[in-house]
């Protein structure tokens, strides 16, 4: 059994150390935009869909906040362990779930740390499992957003202001946000970040409220 929790503790710790640079994978690439332009081009559907998507942004007021092909993120780390195509289009059905998330970046996230880039959004079940996420992640429905500054910032800054734009914005706001900095672990600085407006509450490295930054700081 201890062994299985130290497998388990060490697939969270890879999720949280994510990067945002391009990673070749086998499965299709790199995260990049012409990597999705590619993946795109390779079938009408996912073209269809795709245009469909912003199509709904735009409806919602919502196409100018982060570059919509990056909603398609599954994320680079996951594509690499799970041999997996680093693009996905959400279920349309799922597509209204992102609004709250989408309007929390723009109207808290962007005003305190500046524009930012979409890490990774929306997982299938199958794929989730495979990267050892959490077994209720928002991001299987489609409601979270893991963020990091463009171009990137990293290191304690980043997450004071983050922590102090949560406390700002208060219950009412029903932000979530995941703070993925570890003061005693400066490898946990890197300027990844969750944003979901699925209730309020932050956590840290270990997905815990123990584990957040936010009440350590002065």
């Amino acid at each position: 059994m201890a062994l299985v929790l130290v497998i388990a503790w060490q697939n969270r710790d890879a999720l949280v150390r994510q990067l945002t640079i391009p990673i070749p994978i086998s499965g299709g690439g790199s995260t990049s935009k012409p990597a999705f332009d590619a993946w795109l081009a390779g079938d009408e559907g996912r073209s269809q869909d795709f245009a469909r998507l912003e199509d709904f942004l735009a409806e919602e007021g919502l196409s100018d906040i982060v570059e919509p092909w990056q909603l398609a993120r599954i994320g680079g780390y996951v594509a690499s362990k799970c041999d997996a195509e680093p693009f996905e289009i959400p279920p349309e059905e799922l597509w209204p779930n992102i609004v709250p998330a989408l309007r929390l970046v723009r109207d808290e996230v962007i005003p305190t740390v500046g524009p930012v880039q979409v890490l990774s959004s929306y997982r299938t079940p199958e794929l989730n499992e495979c990267a050892g996420g959490a077994t209720r992640s928002n991001h299987l429905e489609f409601s979270a957003l893991d963020l990091a500054t463009e171009p990137r910032t990293q290191g304690e800054d980043l997450y004071r202001q983050l922590c102090a734009m949560h406390d700002a914005a208060g219950p009412s706001s029903r932000m979530g946000l995941g703070a993925y900095y570890d003061l005693a672990e400066r490898g946990y600085s890197g300027g990844r970040f969750h944003i979901d407006g699925e209730g309020y509450r932050n956590w840290g490295r270990s997905y815990t409220s123990a584990s957040s930054p936010c009440g350590r700081f002065d």
